[in-house]
């Protein structure tokens, strides 16, 4: 039949059908929320391909890496660093800290993954090259994990860096909105 056309499926509805089928109101939150998640979807993908379709992997490697670095970070007091000169004695000073180990007991805590669990990905993340084991409990980063995220960190930053701007612009631009509105306006954000 040449003439007949299939009804829309719910894969092919704009986003006014969907925001007029929504028994509650449409928040500009609700849109923040989506844009925003389309950024966790492509990091996931990204864990999953680097990975090897292992996102718990990919979760014990991440909690190591952010415990390794966090705690230099830290250390630093970053956020007094506000003008430029500071900034360079800030990096400078970021290169003499010391990364803080962890161990499969405080990655299990973190991640709520079980301490076996945790030590089969540690096992193979040692495996990998991508960890180093010092003594029994002390777990870092190889520089060999580091090079090798070193372009997909990259690319995660710059996808941040922009999901960010979007949602800046949407939210200044829904802000605008509202307040065109006026003050008897209801919220609905």
């Amino acid at each position: 039949m040449a003439g007949h056309r299939a009804p829309k499926s719910a894969a092919s509805i704009s986003l006014g059908d969907l925001a007029a089928q929504v028994t509650g109101p449409l928040t500009h939150q609700t849109i923040l929320s989506a844009y925003a998640s389309r950024f966790t979807i492509d990091t996931l993908r990204r864990a999953c391909r680097l990975f090897d379709g292992d996102l718990k992997l990919f979760l014990v490697f991440s909690e190591i890496a952010h415990y390794n670095m966090s705690r230099a970070l830290h250390a630093l007091s970053v956020r007094e660093a506000a003008d430029a000169v500071r900034w360079r004695v800030v990096l400078r000073a970021l290169q003499t800290q010391k990364v803080t180990p962890c161990n499969a007991l405080s990655i299990s805590a973190a991640t709520g993954l079980p301490r076996e669990t945790v030590r089969r990905k540690v096992k193979e993340l040692e495996r990998r090259g991508w960890l180093v084991r010092e003594g029994a409990r002390s777990l870092t980063l190889a520089p060999r994990a580091i090079d090798q995220m070193g372009a997909p960190g990259r690319a995660l930053m710059d996808e941040f860096r922009e999901t960010a701007r979007v949602l800046q612009v949407l939210d200044d631009a829904f802000a605008r909105q509202q307040k065109h509105r006026g003050p008897a306006a209801v919220s609905t954000s």
